[in-house]
């Protein structure tokens, strides 16, 4: 669950998943706008175009860190396999 709490963003484990997890999930605006994106199905390319287009990067650097950040909250259940 996505939460603002003094103007940072943190992914907080629901359910089973506060068992799984020790602590919270700290966001940098890249990472918020990706997991905000993710309410909906979409593909590593169409979040990486997204991500290139709102922060004005190249598209192989945006695909690259969409990777690095689903990667990294996969092993927590936090996104779909």
């Amino acid at each position: 669950m996505l939460q603002h709490v003094g103007g940072v963003a943190l992914l907080t484990p629901l359910g089973a998943q506060v068992m799984d997890m020790n602590g919270l999930v700290i966001l940098n605006d890249t990472a918020c706008h990706v997991w905000e994106l993710l309410a909906e199905e979409r593909t590593l390319d169409e979040l990486a175009a997204a991500v290139a287009a709102r922060f004005d990067v190249e598209p192989a650097r945006a695909r690259a860190d969409v990777q690095t950040f689903l990667d990294e909250i996969a092993p927590m259940g936090m996104v779909g396999g």
